[in-house]
């Protein structure tokens, strides 16, 4: 017996309701519809679709966000490490007291390993050339304005970074709500169709739903698995598909074969495909019968015919 069950992604999601508003476009009187109409179904559709278009723009702006911080931060340890080589004289090369007014610590001046840690540092930075103007180097743009700039760039890129991530988290949880509200409503009509419509009444497809009277087909065939077993010959194998009679073995020898041609329709989940080409590329891919109909095809696998 069909289930109709509701799609995973939502793409076909969204696909199904729009075949189920489409549905009551036509029969929503004469079925006797009275909670989940149209116009209920296609303000749901529409609610998703804006909010996904939302959520997918602020996940674009992440990707610009996260760039700018790359490259102020970026920008920033050159500065670091530039200048860190330009005081050295001055302060030497060791670890001292006397590179903790710049912002290193007396135990280190290796570079700090985080941006919230260097962008620290570049704020000590500016304080420490504001304070000590003659360890300036213009020639090398080592100077108190500078640190600033670059302090306040990364500061900058990082809070519209910190900023854009809620944006996404809002937004997806947003559309998430939009899709669950969604999914209530067509659960909500497939529960009313099945009190107004008898479970072989063709207008069951017109909703894009199956005939809850109608057999299932078999679910596509899982795990398949490609073995070199001799020459010219590769034994193919996968799991046991629910509600399969039998099976489809389709194979296409690359180069030679434009499309995939049926090589044979065991009854148990495995199959020897022989006499093949040795040293070709041979691609495989099955599919699962019953009397309601073929499953889409498996995941497709390929392998040099030993």
């Amino acid at each position: 017996m069909a289930s109709n069950a509701l799609p995973a992604t939502l793409d076909a999601l969204l696909t199904l309701a729009e075949d189920m508003a489409d549905g009551l476009h036509t029969h929503e009187v004469a079925v006797g519809v009275k909670q989940n109409l149209e116009a209920g179904v296609r303000a749901a559709i529409t609610t998703v679709n804006t909010a996904e278009a939302a959520y997918a723009a602020a996940k674009a702006a992440k990707k610009t966000f996260t760039t700018a911080v790359t490259i102020a931060d970026s920008n920033g340890k050159a500065f670091i490490a530039t200048a860190r080589s330009v005081l050295e004289p001055a302060l030497g090369s060791e670890p001292s007291a006397a590179w903790e007014p710049v912002g290193f610590p007396a135990d280190s001046l290796a570079m700090p390993t985080t941006q919230a840690d260097r962008q620290a540092l570049l704020g000590k930075m500016k304080a420490y050339f504001t304070a000590n103007p003659t360890r300036e180097n213009a020639p090398l743009v080592i100077t108190a304005a500078r640190a600033e700039t670059l302090f306040q760039a990364l500061s900058d890129a990082r809070s519209a970074a910190n900023q854009g991530n809620t944006n996404a988290v809002t937004l997806k949880t947003a559309r998430d709500s939009a899709v669950k509200a969604l999914r209530k409503r067509m659960r909500g009509l497939i529960g009313e169709l099945e009190q107004l419509l008898a479970e072989d009444d063709a207008r069951w497809l017109a909703f894009g739903l199956t005939p809850p009277g109608a057999a299932e087909t078999p679910e596509i065939p899982e795990s398949l698995v490609l073995v070199g077993s001799g020459p010219g010959t590769v034994g193919v194998d996968w799991s046991d598909a629910p509600r399969a009679e039998h099976y489809r073995v389709w194979r296409q020898v690359v180069g030679v074969d434009a499309e995939f041609i049926a090589a044979g329709s065991p009854t148990d989940s495995d199959f020897t495909l022989a006499e093949l080409p040795s040293g070709a590329t041979v691609r495989v891919r099955v599919t699962a019968v019953n009397d309601a109909g073929e499953s889409g095809p498996s995941e497709t696998k390929q392998i040099t015919v030993p």
